[in-house]
Parts: structure tokens; sequence; C-alpha cells
């Protein structure tokens, strides 16, 4: 990795020689078009076309995509021209800037020391970046840093991030004879930061100095009342008090000073078992357990970790300290960590040894039988203990399951795609399908089913859903466990189960599977989830809700499958009017939402409507908790405006009266093009929610956007083409390998995809993003199965954060090495910028893909629990950034505010300034640019 990033180094600097020190994005402006032609044919990716913003766009993709290898290409193409495309602009003097500084620093009032410091501070910031705004900026920061500095002298104190006064204070303890002062830590509440900023020095320590007495104060009237309880004192004596508060340090509160071990021995009646370790007391204790399924027991050392701070304030308080409850808590506790342990083990074992189906009993047998020797008289299985175990199973099952495995081999060739959902073909299954408009009460009816069935799943195509889901059947009683790729809440006692979609298990009968959003089937990317969950969801009853263009995809499936399906109609429960007129932004109410296609686009209208409205924003790159909070604002008022992509158009519940689009077209991951009706529908039902508004109203921010979402407003969808996409499985990926003798899981993806025929309305998957993460596995000596477990993680392959702590993983791995969540150094408050912004975003997505590996690769992904920590502290700075205001978008040439609608990431001025320079490069070898070249340029 590091040559690569080595080579790329080299390359951007090569390709600057030819551009007068420019980078390739500017530089490839001023070649001919005659010479783009060239580099196109060399290249290999030359089209027919002779458009010169075209080439341009091509190149800049070509470039930036990275490869090394098409860079170096590039290098070498103009090195063999050998001309000189040199840059137009002058270049800077050095000392330009020195005259510029000096001349702004003129106007202001300061002393020497100040003038010195804000020379350092912009002597090495672009000149044309210099102005009197920013300088004065600095000087009111340096003043303000100034004062904070000599207010904390002046009260001997320090001043936090947080505005608080932290200092110092005599406290005196008064117990029986003995008398003593310590020094205890105090902090005032958060100091007014206006004041701060205005008041003058006198009166600020003034009355900050009064308010340290007031505290001062108050602290020795809750010592002195403390220190009345101690005498006499339930457990200790008056000298081993003494000694505790005298040795207690200056940030201790009175009911958690640390206490000696030996006065906690005596306490707890322990002297040779019991230990300190940090904030924790550990006591080992010796315990007879009975295994399962067999008549065997083990005698185990337990070792209990008891909480320290709890004991030392239960003593302080003079209450019971129950160490009995608290040990018992523990051993249950550990003994359940066991049996989930050794489950895990079991069920590992039963997955190696299924093509056998061994009874419960044997399988017990074989798997005590090897791991007994290795638990040495502790109640714990080590991932390492697990691998010897899993080795020595694998072992004695070898002969027996290669014979079993040579049997079976014709049976699993067969390619009819329902078979291999075995449980789903011995229940004599009912489809229902749920079909209607948004705001229907569709898959409200098809929840009534499942809440009063005695067994089900909920199938959601997002984790947000999945979680909406999980409260909704708590809500009403329903015991439910909560499944996402993760994210786990496991209810032992659980009757239901909500989970995204394609974490169904195919291998536990239900009573009623509610499938929801079934018109996803036609997914490019995840429809195959949705294929095989209505093929293979193991329940009696199976209800799939959706739109009205999924009817001929269900019905062609249940023709499939030979099992009934009954179509329930639904119909809007309240009515949707499409505006007539445009709504220019500076009109809209309170209560509406405005759809974004993109990223960018949604954080520039949030910044322009923020100035005058309480603003939400939801897009697709937000995490899920992220866009409940965002929508939980909006749905209770505390926002009147809701800025989204279309990441709203599935399930989430809005007071929405009214939604306006500011586009009529967007990137589908391949391509722009213009709405769907079926999308326009779509995202458009989400204005006007039953109960809350009596109509709903869906118009355009602008003329031409509406006269395009019009027509699509009533058009009827296209129906769901067939056929399915269906993922390739671990049985068909060792299949492949174990019949052409093939370890290469990309080989064995892209065989699939050539080769696989399924009986049905089938086909494989699209699998480049599975063939892209194969590639990387494949570098690595990794088992098959681990190989394809890292291949079908949820990678964003557009993150290079994520791609960089993917290959991370996969080298951890194959070295069997331990792998840490390594969290961002330093949060602030909230974002600064648009990249800190978008960072914080891919973090999360870094920490999804951690979790997901951490639930199916739990030996290795140790910091589980440290990364949702972590993603809880990212959502929160990603909460806070969203209700900034900040985000202003610049131009990259003049860092000019860019207008509120640009798309583009310089302004038209400086993009004038580009075309006239491309004219004079030129010496008349082209026409002159056509009026409006400037507006009218291509979808980036």
């Amino acid at each position: 990795m590091a040559k690569k990033k080595k080579k790329m180094i080299k390359l951007n600097q090569a390709i600057r020689r030819f551009f007068g020190d420019e980078g390739f994005d500017e530089g490839i402006e001023r070649v001919p078009s005659e010479t783009l032609i060239a580099l196109a044919h060399t290249l290999g990716v030359f089209d027919g076309t002779t458009d010169k913003a075209g080439l341009i766009k091509t190149f800049r993709r070509i470039w930036s995509e990275g490869e090394s290898d098409n860079r170096a290409l590039i290098v070498e193409f103009f090195h063999h021209e050998g001309k000189i495309y040199p840059n137009p602009k002058p270049k800077e003097k050095p000392h330009e800037r020195e005259e510029k500084i000096d001349e702004f620093l003129d106007a202001f009032d300061i002393s020497a020391d100040e003038r010195r410091e804000l020379h350092a501070a912009f002597i090495d910031v672009r000149t044309r970046k210099i102005t009197p705004e920013k300088i004065a900026a600095k000087l009111e920061h340096l003043r303000y840093v100034g004062k904070r500095e000599t207010l904390e002298k002046a009260l001997d104190g320090k001043l936090g991030y947080d505005d608080r006064l932290e200092f110092y204070a005599p406290i005196v303890y008064t117990l029986g004879n003995e008398r003593f002062t310590k020094i205890q830590v105090l902090k005032t509440p958060p100091l007014n930061e206006r004041r701060l900023h205005e008041e003058d020095i006198d009166t600020l320590t003034a009355e900050i100095a009064l308010l340290k007495q007031t505290l001062t104060s108050q602290k020795q009237e809750q010592t002195d009342r403390f220190t009345a309880t101690l005498d006499p004192h339930r457990y200790l004596s008056p000298g081993e008090i003494v000694s505790a508060l005298k040795s207690a340090p200056p940030t201790a509160s009175e009911s958690d000073v640390p206490l000696p071990l030996s006065v906690l021995k005596r306490l707890l009646g322990e002297t040779a078992n019991l230990s300190e370790h940090g904030d924790d007391l550990l006591i080992e204790t010796t315990h007879t357990i009975e295994l399962p399924h067999t008549s065997q027991t083990i005698e185990y050392t337990a070792h209990h970790t008891l909480d320290l701070s709890r004991i030392t304030q239960a003593v302080w308080k003079q209450e019971d300290i129950g160490i009995e409850t608290m040990i018992a808590e523990t051993l249950e506790e550990e003994k359940r960590l066991f049996f989930a342990e050794l489950e895990l083990l079991v069920s590992e074992c039963r997955e190696r040894s299924r093509l056998l189906a061994l009874e419960e009993e044997r399988l017990h047998a074989l798997v005590m039988e090897t791991l007994l020797p290795f638990l040495s008289g502790t109640l714990h299985i080590s991932a390492k203990t697990s691998r010897r175990v899993l080795f020595a199973f694998d072992q004695k099952i070898a002969g027996e399951l290669l014979r079993r495995q040579r049997q079976e081999l014709l049976a699993r060739t067969v390619r009819d795609f329902k078979n291999l959902f075995p449980l789903a073909r011995s229940l004599r299954r009912k489809l229902i399908l749920h079909i209607g408009p948004t705001n229907s009460g569709k898959t409200y009816g098809a929840f009534e089913h499942l809440r009063k069935a005695g067994t089900g799943y909920y199938l959601a195509p997002l984790r947000l859903l999945a979680l909406e889901g999980y409260e909704t059947l708590k809500e009403h009683g329903v015991a439910v466990s909560l499944i996402t790729g993760e994210e786990q809440l496991i209810d032992e006692d659980a009757t239901h189960i909500s989970s995204t979609i394609e974490m169904l298990g195919f291998e536990t009968e239900a009573d009623v599977c509610v499938i929801d959003e079934v018109q996803m089937i036609g997914d490019r990317d995840r429809g195959w989830a949705w294929a095989n969950a209505i093929i293979g969801a193991p329940a009696k009853t199976v209800i799939m809700t959706g739109s009205p263009n999924a009817r001929e995809a269900v019905v062609a499936l249940a023709e499939y499958l030979n099992e009934p399906l009954e179509i329930v109609e639904f119909e809007r429960k309240n009515p949707l009017e499409l505006l007539r007129t445009p709504t220019p932004i500076d009109a809209i109410e309170e209560g509406t939402a405005l759809i974004a296609f993109t990223r960018a686009n949604a954080l520039r209208l949030k910044q322009q409507l923020s100035k005058t409205y309480r603003t939400s924003v939801i897009y697709g790159n937000l995490s899920p908790e992220v866009r409940r909070e965002e929508a939980r604002r909006f749905r209770e008022g505390e926002t009147q405006i809701l800025v989204a992509t279309d990441a709203i158009s599935m399930g989430l519940n809005l007071p929405i009266k009214t939604l306006l689009f500011s586009k009529a077209d967007k990137f589908d991951g391949q391509n722009q093009r213009f709405l769907t009706p079926g999308e326009v529908q779509q995202i458009a039902g989400r204005a006007g929610r039953y109960g809350i508004t009596e109509k709903g109203y869906v118009g355009a921010l602008s003329a031409d956007v509406l006269k395009k979402i019009a027509p699509l407003f009533n058009a009827q969808p296209e129906p769901i083409r067939i056929p399915f996409n269906v993922m390739a499985n671990f049985d068909h990926v060792m299949l492949v390998s174990n019949i052409l003798e093939e370890r290469s899981l990309s080989a064995i993806i892209a065989f699939f995809v050539d080769n696989m025929k399924f009986e049905g309305p089938f086909r494989a998957a699209n699998l480049e993003s599975m063939q892209e993460a194969s590639a990387i596995v494949d570098r690595f000596d990794l088992d098959m199965r681990t190989k394809y477990t890292l291949a079908t993680a949820p990678l964003s392959t557009s993150s290079p954060l994520v791609m960089a702590s993917f290959e991370r993983y996969v080298r951890a791995l194959e070295q069997k090495k331990p792998i840490a969540y390594i969290p961002p150094r330093h949060l602030g408050s909230h974002a600064l910028t648009m990249e800190e912004l978008q960072e914080a975003e891919d973090r999360i997505k870094e920490i999804s893909l951690y979790l997901w590996l951490s639930y199916r690769l739990g030996e290795y992904f140790i910091d589980a629990e440290k990364a949702r920590a972590f993603r809880g502290e990212l959502n929160r700075f990603i909460e806070n950034s969203l209700q900034q205001s900040h985000f202003v978008p610049r131009c990259k040439m003049c860092s000019k505010p860019l207008p509120p609608q640009s798309e583009f990431s310089i302004c038209q001025s400086c993009f004038n300034k580009l075309n006239r320079s491309k004219q004079g490069v030129r010496e008349g070898a082209r026409a002159p640019l056509r009026e409006g070249t400037a507006k009218k340029r291509p979808y980036r």
C-alpha cells in the first residue's frame, strides 16, 4: 500500500512538469482537442466523440480513479509528445504577501506584540486569501485568549473548554479531636461566553472571585454535614476514616473516597482470594457446573469482578454492602457467558457436521470430548481454545464427512433455486400481497397480522425501519429480538424477530413473515435479498407489502413456487394534490420537505434555508441513528423545514404537508437520469400523512422541474421486470470451488455470474461490489469461508477510509491477530467544514463494517463495544454539525461564496477567466465559445 501511494505521488509530481506546475485537472484544459483525441486512442477509451468538454471529463475521471497504470500511461504520453502547456497565471512574488500583511496591519490599533503574532499567523497564507476581516477576527481571538490567560492568573485557576473555572479550595475536616485541611478541586458553572468577550477584566475578576468564595463555602458546608455522619461509623474506625480522607485525591467526592485493600479485606471477610485491579475488586471462588446433554460435571475457578466504587460508596453511606448478591450476579453472568460460548462452539461444530445430521447427544459428546482437555479449570472458551477444539473436531469427523460429501455432491448441483430452502418447501405456505400507494395502511395491516401471530418475522429494507418495527412490536407487548448486520438486541424469550432483510435466517419456522417494500425485488444491487426471502421465508403465512408495480413480479414468483397468492389492494387514506405553479424557496411554509438527490445539494439547501427556518436534513450517507434523530426533530416540531434526498422514500412517517422537488433527475450509481414515475410517486407519497394533515401537496421549486414532475406524478409506474437477481450463497461458492478445484474467490464469482443457470425466473445477482472485495481478499492466505464472509461485507468502495480499514482487517485475519477498532484522534463539538462532516460519515460506515464483521468473526474483532461507543460520539458530532449553519460552499479558485443553487465548484467569474485563458493558449486554433457555454456544463 505504501509503495502504491509513493508511486502515485511521483506521478502527480511528474504531470505538473507538463502543465506549468499545475495539477492534472487544471492543466488538461489547456491541451488542444487533437492531442486529447490522440490520448484517448492511447488509453483505449476513444468512443468516437470529438467534443473537448466530454474528453476532458473522461480524462479527469480516469485520473481521479487513481489507477497507477492509467496515470503512468498519461504521463508517458505527454513525455513522448515533448510539449509544455504553461500556466498563464503569473506566480505570486514572495514580497507581495508581506507587503499586503503590513498594509492591512497599519490600519489596526495594535501593540508591537500583537503585530508580531498577526504577522506570523498570516505569513504562510496565500496572498489572495488575506483580508482585513480575517485579520480582525484573528486579532479579536488573540485578545480574547490573552484576556482568558489574565483572568486565570488573577483568579489562580484554569478556564476549561466549557468556560468553567477550575480552582483549588482549602477545605477543613473536623473529626472529633482531629482537624486538618485538604485541597479540593472545584469548578464553577459555565461562565457566560459573551460576557467573557465583552466585560472588562476587573468586573469579571471581582464577580468570579466572589463565586469562588461562595462555592468554597458551599463545599465546606457539604463537608461539615458529611463528617457529622461519621461519628460513630458502622464499618470504619476513626483512624481509618482520617487516614482515608487525608490520602484521598483532590477530585474525590465524599461518598467515593478510596479505601485501602486491608480495610476492604476486613469488611468483606476475604483474605487470600481478594485483590484490587484498577476500579474493580477481583474475588476467586470454586464451583461445579453440569454440562448440557451429558452427565458430566466440571470444577472451575470463578473470577468475580466487583465494582469497587459501588462497594466504597456503600461503606461510606453505611449501607449494606451486599457482596453475596454481587458475587451471585457475577457468577450467574459467567455461567451465562460460558453457555453462550459453548453454544457458539457447538453451533460451529453442528455446521461443520451438517451433512452428517448428528443427533444432539452425540454432537455434544464429541464436542465435550475435545473441549475438556483445554478448559484447565476455567469457565471460559477462548478464541484459541475454540480453534483447537474445532481442529480436533474436524479430525474426528473428517473421514465420515468426506464420504457424505461425495454422496451429496450430485444432490447439491440441483439448480432449481427453490429447493435450496428445504424448510420453506416443507411448509404449506400461503402468500398474501398488500399493494397500494404510500399512506394507504398496507404495512399497518400486515403488522396487525404479525403482532397477533404466535411467532413471526418482520423483514425491513433498512436498519432504521427494522428498529422501528422492533419498537412497534415491543409497544404492543410482543417479545421481540432485533437483528441487523451490525446490531443485535436478543430477547431469550422472543417470539418475533425484526431484522433487515439480508439477515433472515432460513432454518427456524414461524407463523407469519412480513416482507416490507417488496418492490425492492427489482433493485439492481439488493433485489436478490427480496427474492431469497419470498422464496425461502420459513413461515406458514408470508405477507408482502409494496407498490402496485410489484404485482406482476409477485404473481410470477407465486406461480413458480406453486403456492396460493391472495392480493389485497389498498387505497391512499387522504388525497395528494399536485401544485400547478412552482413554489420559490423564499415562499415555502412550515411543514415543507425539499427533496434533493445529492448530499451536496441537500446541505446547500439547508444552508440557504437555515437563515430563516430551523431545518432538519436527511441523506443516505448519514447513519440510521442520525437520520432518525433528524426525523424526530422535524416530527416533534423542533425544526420547521426538512431537506432530504430520496432516502426518505421508504418507511419514514413524517408530518410533511407539502413536498417540493428541487430537481427532476438523479445519479443512480451508473448514470445521471430523469426520475421514473415510481420514484416520483414513492417520494411524493411522504406528503400528507394520514391523521396529521387532511391533504398533501406536491410541487417543485422551479417551473422546469415542475414541468418534468407533473406527468410522472400521474403516470403508470413500469412493472418490475423478470428475471430476478439471486445471490451466490456459500454453498454455491464451495460447490464451484470443489468441482473446479479453484481457490480464488474472484474467479469463482466470475464463473458463477457467467455460467450458473437456474430453473425459474432467476439470474445471478449483480456482483460487482462482491467481485471488487474478492479481488482484495484473494491476495491473502485465508480459508474460503472467511473470504466469502469478507466479500459479502457492507463495503463502501467509494470511501478511501473504509477501503483502507478493510484491507487492514484482511491483513490481520491472515496473520490471525486480534483486530482493534481505531477511533478518530480528536472530535470537536461539530464539523468545521464539509470535508470534516464527510469524514465523520465515512467513519460511521467504517464502524458499521467493523460491527458487521464482529458478529461473524467475533474472535478477531475484539472492540465491538468500543466501536459502538464511538459510533454514538460520531452520531452526536454529525447531529451537532447538521444543526450548524456554516457549511457555505466556496469557489475553489477565489474562495468567494457560491450562489445557493450552484452545482459547481468554481464561481462564474473564475469560470469565465479560465475560458479566456484557454482561448489565449489556443491562439485562434478554435472558434470562440458560443454564448451560454459557461452555464451549460455536463453532469458531474
